[in-house]
């Protein structure tokens, strides 16, 4: 099923990996495209439509790409097919190594970077408001993602690590609820599925935790399940980071220590390796309304996007 030259290299389980199952049907794939460059965009440097150190990226309510880079401490707005649109800077006040953008469902960007505000600007870059509150004490936020039109999820470092349930009244820009899940170490991206579950990420830890998992917390705010740090006989997380779902309830993981894409179906009874090539560091991950992979490739100072299953029209 799958181009010989690339699978010359792997075992006999990897090779399982990338052969088609006829459950992957069940999760709309029909043939997975392994290593399917389609396009990469931007290069090192500090102008428009170049980057230092792309951590984050989400698809806008335009369609278009909001890309956060941790090293220009900026957020860039390209279109789907990559051509530079906008760029506003989110303040100095960061910490490089945490942070994230999301879209809401008004089109405003919602920006992390470390500490316990959250930034909001308008899809045109203003800036519109810092959301805080002492009902929401992330004092060292990271990741986010929209679970509907009023709650927002935070992924926190403080005390260890926890997710933090976020109401919010966009009208007043207020925070008026939270609910908090314990029992993380140092969380990192966090995604939601279709049915309202919460997927969030454990880089690489040391000492007693084990981290190099993907916890999975279900509609009752109880961790579930969690997929690492080995996965099958031969397969294993080393440092995950961003997670996506796609339009099929398939879920994606960047590992930045194997430099890969690892593809789940819904229920995680079935895995594939995406990407394998051609990565440095892949932190950010999102798909776009046409089908697209977009990865944020930080030590490769670029955003590249991929094909991976069949029925993508480029």
């Amino acid at each position: 099923m799958l181009d010989s030259y690339y699978l010359q290299e792997l075992d006999e389980e990897e090779k399982a990996m990338h052969d088609f199952d006829k459950d992957w049907k069940l999760s709309g794939i029909q043939r997975i495209y392994y290593n399917s460059l389609v396009e990469e965009l931007g290069s090192y440097g500090s102008e428009d439509g170049k980057f230092i150190w792309p951590t984050s990226v989400t698809v806008t309510s335009d369609g278009d790409l909001a890309i956060k880079d941790s090293g220009n401490q900026k957020i860039q707005i390209l279109s789907p097919d990559g051509q530079h649109k906008q760029a506003f800077t989110y303040g100095s006040d960061t910490s490089n190594c945490l942070g994230d953008v999301v879209c809401t469902e008004q089109g405003l960007l919602l920006v992390s970077n470390g500490y316990k505000g959250i930034k909001v600007f308008s899809k045109e870059g203003e800036m519109i408001h810092l959301l805080k509150s002492s009902k929401a004490d992330w004092k060292h936020s990271y990741g986010m993602a929209i679970l509907n039109s009023h709650s927002i999820a935070v992924t926190d470092w403080t005390d260890g690590g926890k997710v933090h349930i976020v109401g919010v009244d966009w009208r007043m820009n207020a925070v008026v609820k939270t609910n908090v899940v314990e029992g993380l170490h140092r969380p990192e991206h966090i995604a939601v599925t279709k049915d309202k579950e919460l997927l969030v990420t454990e880089g690489q830890l040391f000492g007693q935790h084990t981290g190099c998992c993907l916890k999975i917390i279900d509609n009752e705010h109880t961790i579930k399940k969690t997929i690492g740090p080995k996965y099958g006989n031969h397969f294993n997380f080393i440092n995950p980071s961003g997670v996506c779902v796609d339009i099929d309830s398939n879920f994606l993981v960047a590992d930045k220590g194997k430099n890969n894409i690892i593809m789940f179906n819904p229920d995680s009874s079935l895995v594939a390796l995406v990407v394998t090539q051609d990565l440095e560091g892949p932190c950010g991950i999102t798909v776009t309304k046409n089908g697209l992979l977009v990865v944020t490739d930080c030590y490769h100072h670029s955003v590249k996007m991929y094909k991976y299953k069949q029925e993508i029209a480029l």
